[in-house]
């Protein structure tokens, strides 16, 4: 069994396919976002929970846009957490 690991291992890193790199996607990624405030959870036109971030890294309270559509830009991170490069943008009311 053990001699299989070995060999299994071996092989794998042989061909290349166990290069390190960077995981893309946790990288941050430039978006802009258009959705509402809705009981104080910011939803975009997708249907995604997003989590505000302001620059310093706490999560923004969004009582203030309560039922308003919001257009954010910012940078996405895992786990939909959107850290703001610019105060958000109130577009019009929540549909």
């Amino acid at each position: 069994m053990k001699r299989s690991l070995v060999l299994t291992i071996a092989a794998f890193t042989a061909s290349g396919a166990a290069q390190w790199q960077p995981a893309l996607a946790s990288t941050p990624v430039p978006r802009i976002f258009v959705g509402c405030v809705s009981n104080g959870v910011y939803t975009n036109e997708d249907g995604y929970v997003i989590r505000i971030h302001q620059s310093g890294g706490a999560l923004l309270n969004l009582s203030q846009w309560e039922k308003k559509m919001l257009r954010i830009s910012g940078n996405l991170l895992p786990g939909d957490n959107f850290y703001l490069t610019a105060a958000p943008v109130v577009v019009g009311p929540c549909k």
